[in-house]
């Protein structure tokens, strides 16, 4: 957790995602503040992660709440949908988030961070008890969502390996990849035909 920085300056967030926002909170409204950010791996599911993720992040103090205005870059590594080899896809996430606070910061009492008026309102990221601002989450959701719906490495991709079906004593499938389909029609090495 980083702390707190003083009003002139930010701090840099190097490998955290969580910012201590008590000082923030006791600020009168429009109160700003502004820190980098530094990831060497941020993961993203089971079995993706993005990688050296630099940007900033301005917290601004609002009336119920703090308005989180982000960019962050980096890479992923992803598999082309043509030739199915990885790649690095450099990415970049810009994001407003609203955090609202779940405990007062002077009495110290629980708060609904949910209004009334919240009913048909998108999802917003809460602040947690110990006042802290995380953001993980909304990082996460807004780097998933710069990733492209179909990878692509490029114009210098050739697609799949191509190669002779047709060579004389070639047993083996075209390409191990496609070595189920290879089966379902009948040309692998596994197929048992009667």
């Amino acid at each position: 957790m980083a702390s707190e920085p003083t009003p002139d300056r930010g701090l840099d967030l190097f490998g955290e995602t969580a910012i201590n926002v008590v000082a923030l909170l006791k600020e009168p409204i429009g109160a700003k503040r502004t820190y980098g950010l530094h990831l060497d791996g941020f993961r993203l599911g089971e079995d993706l992660a993005a990688e050296t993720l630099d940007g900033s992040v301005r917290l601004t103090r609002l009336r119920d709440q703090i308005l989180a205005n982000a960019t962050v870059r980096g890479e992923v590594v992803l598999e082309c949908s043509r030739c199915l080899e990885p790649y690095r896809e450099h990415v970049t996430a810009e994001f407003s988030e609203e955090f609202r606070p779940t405990v007062d910061v002077r009495t110290g009492i629980g708060l609904d961070p949910k209004t009334p008026e919240d009913e048909d309102e998108e999802q917003y990221f809460e602040i947690d008890a110990n006042h802290e601002l995380d953001l993980a989450e909304a990082l996460r959701q807004h780097l998933l969502l710069a990733i492209p719906m179909r990878p692509d490495c490029g114009e210098s991709c050739a697609g799949p390996p191509v190669t002779d079906a047709d060579a004389p004593g070639d047993d083996e499938p075209v390409d191990h990849r496609f070595a189920a389909l290879s089966a379902l029609l009948g040309e692998g090495p596994d197929d048992r035909q009667t």
